[in-house]
């Protein structure tokens, strides 16, 4: 599968695709997590944008403890602010509700703040949740004059639906211990459904050739836990290093993408339903379900190894890779924590520890 140029372009260089929308006169609203509905986005005539913390170093308006992604986050929202027509954020963790405050003086464009329950069975939260959707809505209207109808939100969900298929399919290609497609490229797509319109990424990926083959045996299969990777040079170390990402939960990787949202007579019930009832990301619970999604991959994926990226100072994934470690202890498969804080600068470091550890399991 060779993926397109534009594509693989744009997970190298943001700013051109930023530019193409500024001159082209789309609004876009950036947002910083894969619990905020790009479905409401769209509908609202807006082009979602998941900002991320590619290019940025940590800002100065941040302590020096708290996790280099959301303060490096907060420096790309900053930088990058004259793309935007105004942003979203999620509270998932303390430091990106934080952020919020600092965006808040910092900007002149609108900010909105997406509640997220934490406890997310709990049938409460998905009635708060559903009423914070109700309250997003309003912001769109308020602020860009949107009137989200439910004609317009029932495409936008049959668009995003389509394009959460279609990554899936190509994800799908790997189960059962193929070796069809590069982690590298499947990471590509899935960052490019977050950048680009929907229904070119959609296009482009329909235009690919998804072909099963085995040209890659002998990699070991490992498993990514975790929460974003933004930064390809990871994947690529762990390729480099003997290894097959077979699989991941991360919210840049499967979490984005593996459930549909499906429709009803309340279309914001239905994405409330998805995206709260969605294998939750390790600042959420309840814990046995996010397990029980890891063990699901670890065995359709045929993965030997799981392997737990965490930036320094993330308190949910580091806590949550414990738990991970008893879980598949007891199953025999080998599990590795990696934590960093500037991948770039400690890539050497990683890519030792990878190295040894997929030694370890017989690579």
């Amino acid at each position: 599968m060779e993926i397109p140029i534009n594509i693989s372009n744009l997970c190298e260089n943001q700013v051109k695709q930023l530019n193409k929308y500024k001159d082209s006169g789309v609004k876009v609203l950036g947002y910083t997590c894969s619990y905020v509905p790009e479905e409401l986005i769209i509908s609202a005539e807006l082009q979602p944008y998941r900002i991320s913390n590619i290019g940025a170093n940590t800002s100065t308006l941040t302590p020096s403890f708290i996790c280099p992604f959301a303060s490096a986050t907060l420096e790309n929202i900053l930088k990058l602010e004259e793309f935007f027509s105004g942003f979203v954020l999620a509270h998932t963790c303390d430091p990106m509700w934080r952020l919020y405050d600092i965006v808040k003086k910092k900007t002149k464009k609108p900010v909105f703040l997406l509640r997220v329950p934490h406890n997310t069975e709990d049938p409460s939260s998905l009635d708060f949740f559903r009423m914070e959707l109700s309250r997003f809505k309003k912001f769109l209207a308020e602020n860009f004059g949107a009137k989200v109808d439910r004609d317009g939100l029932s495409d936008a969900i049959k668009l995003c639906n389509e394009n959460r298929s279609l990554l899936k399919e190509v994800y799908m290609l790997n189960s059962g211990g193929k070796y069809s497609v590069d982690a590298s490229d499947r990471f590509k797509l899935v960052l490019a459904s977050m950048w680009m319109p929907k229904k070119e990424c959609n296009a482009q990926i329909k235009a690919l050739s998804l072909k099963r083959s085995s040209n890659k045996t002998g990699d070991v299969r490992l498993h990514i836990n975790g929460t974003t990777v933004y930064d390809l040079n990871l994947i690529k170390t762990i390729e480099d290093s003997g290894g097959f990402v077979a699989s991941d939960d991360l919210c840049t990787g499967s979490r984005y993408f593996w459930s549909n949202v499906e429709e009803s007579q309340d279309l914001i019930s239905a994405l409330a339903y998805r995206y709260l009832k969605r294998t939750p990301c390790p600042s959420h619970g309840p814990l046995q379900q996010r397990l029980e999604y890891i063990d699901f991959m670890v065995k359709e994926f045929k993965a030997r190894g799981v392997i737990t990226f965490a930036e320094r100072f993330c308190d949910p994934i580091l806590y949550d890779s414990v738990h991970v470690k008893d879980a598949f202890a007891k199953e025999g498969i080998p599990t590795m924590l990696v934590d960093y804080e500037n991948p770039a600068q400690e890539i050497g470091r990683i890519k030792t520890r990878i190295e040894a550890f997929i030694e370890s399991i017989g690579g």
